[in-house]
């Protein structure tokens, strides 16, 4: 590498930087083209400061401080009060950094925010994090922890009018257990039973996790009468054409690429939700999300009024925002992370731990924190977010940047940098696919991350693809998936879904890396039967070592969540504990 020390064409780089003549990512290009390192030029940018020019002198809106690094949830400063009350009507207009996938809580690869609009789950969380009726009225845990018993209304029904008591609940529950592979967040429960009006949880094990996965978007409960007629499993309708929940909105649009459109349930009996406000049918017409794929547009079209909400606004322009009088930004730790897949059923290049190891070693996380996000995000050393109450900082010493390190590993394991600067064994090259998929702030932490890597000899050849073909990559059985792929994670509780992607009875999907490491397995399987928080602690512990010793993928950051409004908006409440606003008290003034 060229030593940039006295390099005139650097120095004026980083001049019309400050002068605000290139952008960001404009510099980290142009100085690894002069020789800097990704490193080295996020080290720059951080001295330099922010290449926004200085907002407007107006009234900050209020906005959400940063959530400390434990699991308590950030203080909120109160928007801009109206002497109006609530009024009905109106189409909220909410701009989305992601493609949207179908609304069916069985077959769905993900769930975005319409989950919160046109299903219930049996609970959920309250901005302090504490429990709250959803589905259920009420609920009862046996003293030996085996057995849930939830009351259901039953009188509720779905959009379609079909009956949503108890016998409905367990039905859905039942089958989605023994269907979907997202059902073993919750492994440890037994069966789902209908007795009366209560829906009977039994235990395999106490587990100190029983409640969480149910109040996540995936046990969101569905009319199974409406599913199977569609044609369950085969259906090319439910979750695109049609949906049939119990929340307060209905489904009616859903275009992949562009947007989804539910409208106000004017049957919707009200809520059970002690945080809402609001117990009646929703104020909103309509909420119509966008999926705005260019994250340098999404604080524009906020800031002309074009939509009302927002999440993920370019990390850049966070700042302008809540120099915005007319706009609230919401901003806390995520639970989620940006990873690097390594399918080892590219055994050539992935198989030997010490690569993996050697790659891990070549990701400056605390660069990409500062040149991609702006230092809006932490660096993940092992595979929690360092804001997790179970988070283990051993995993600090175990994985790091060490350039040196990483070359050491791949030469103790046979590898040789070749004349093109890449390592190479027994003919074959260390040079293959990355893919990602196509939204601005992914390809630039896949570019990033790429460059990382061939700074220190292994080329990761980024291919973008749209998120229809992304899981191709991700899920096809053998080489017929990538090598190597960036996901992105958003899940409430951690543990739960990297369970999904570490355990070797999810081979191949979710496990990506096809992973089969026994130390990992009976680390999940201690969790899965932890009674206690001091046993899941112990648990939870030893997966982050066993993660960090055979690096099944790499994780490199979490980023903060953040959403913003316009201050015209009221009774739209993002917060820590649940990935996603709920709806019902949403209202628009004016």
């Amino acid at each position: 590498m060229n030593d940039p020390t006295g390099n005139g064409e650097l120095e004026q780089l980083i001049d019309e930087y400050r002068d605000g003549k290139v952008s960001r990512r404009q510099f980290v290009k142009v100085a690894g083209g002069l020789g800097v390192s990704v490193a080295a030029a996020g080290s720059i940018l951080a001295a330099c400061g922010s290449d926004e020019a200085a907002a407007p002198a107006t009234t900050a809106a209020p906005a959400t401080t940063a959530a400390p690094a434990t699991t308590a949830a950030p203080t909120t400063t109160a928007a801009p009060t109206t002497t109006a009350g609530p009024t009905s009507g109106g189409t909220l207009k909410e701009g989305y950094d992601l493609d949207f996938s179908k609304h069916d809580p069985i077959t769905t690869n993900w769930y975005d925010p319409a989950f919160f609009a046109i299903y219930e789950a049996l609970l959920t969380n309250d901005p302090d994090g504490n429990d709250n009726h959803q589905l259920a009225t009420s609920f009862t845990k046996s003293a030996d922890g085996m057995e849930y018993r939830f009351d259901i209304d039953p009188s509720g029904t779905f959009h379609s009018g079909k009956p949503a008591n108890a016998a409905a609940v367990a039905d859905f529950l039942a089958f989605f257990k023994a269907t979907s592979f997202i059902a073993t967040l919750a492994a440890p429960v037994a069966s789902y039973e209908a007795e009366g009006d209560q829906l009977v949880v039994k235990m395999a094990n106490p587990w100190v996790g029983t409640l969480g996965p149910h109040k996540t978007g995936y046990f969101r409960v569905l009319c199974m009468d409406t599913w199977n007629a569609e044609g369950g499993m085969e259906s090319t309708t439910y979750g695109t054409e049609l949906a049939d929940g119990t929340g307060p909105f209905t489904h009616e649009e859903f275009v992949p690429g562009s947007h989804v459109l539910v409208k106000r349930w004017e049957d919707y009996p009200g809520s059970n939700t002690e945080f809402f406000e609001n117990k009646g049918k929703a104020y909103l017409d309509a909420i119509r999300w966008s999926f705005i794929p260019e994250a340098s547009q999404r604080a524009v079209q906020l800031e002309n009024g074009d939509i009302h909400t927002l999440k993920g606004p370019a990390p850049q322009d966070v700042s302008r925002l809540e120099s915005n009088s007319d706009i609230t930004v919401y901003r806390f730790p995520e639970w989620s992370g940006y990873i690097l897949t390594l399918n080892q059923d590219w055994d050539e290049y992935f198989s030997d731990v010490r690569v993996r190891k050697a790659i891990a070693h070549l990701i400056d996380r605390e660069a990409m924190r500062d040149a991609v996000f702006f230092g809006d995000a932490v660096a993940d050393f092992g595979p929690l977010p360092p804001t997790d109450k179970f988070y283990d900082p051993v995993v600090e010493e175990m994985i790091s940047y060490n350039p040196d390190a990483a070359a050491a590993l791949m030469t103790e394991a046979g590898w040789a940098l070749n004349g093109d600067g890449i390592w190479e064994k027994d003919g074959t090259v260390l040079s293959f696919e990355f893919a990602v998929q196509a939204e601005s702030i992914n390809e630039a932490v896949a570019t990033t991350a790429s460059a990382m890597m061939r700074e220190g000899g292994v080329d990761a050849q980024v291919n973008v693809v749209d998120r229809a073909v992304m899981f191709e990559k991700q899920a096809t059985e053998g080489k017929g998936a990538a090598p190597m792929t960036l996901f992105y994670w958003l899940w409430p509780i951690p543990i739960d879904v990297l369970n999904l992607f570490v355990n070797s009875a999810t081979i191949p999907f979710p496990n990506m890396s096809r992973a089969n490491v026994p130390a990992i397995d009976e680390s999940m399987a201690a969790w899965t039967s932890a009674g206690t928080l001091e046993e899941g602690q112990a648990a939870q512990s030893a997966f982050q070592v066993a993660y960090c010793e055979n690096v099944p993928y790499v994780p490199m950051v979490t980023r903060n969540a953040v959403f913003a409004k316009r201050n015209n908006v009221h009774g739209w409440q993002p917060t820590l504990w649940n990935l996603y606003p709920y709806y019902n008290d949403v209202w628009i003034e004016g």
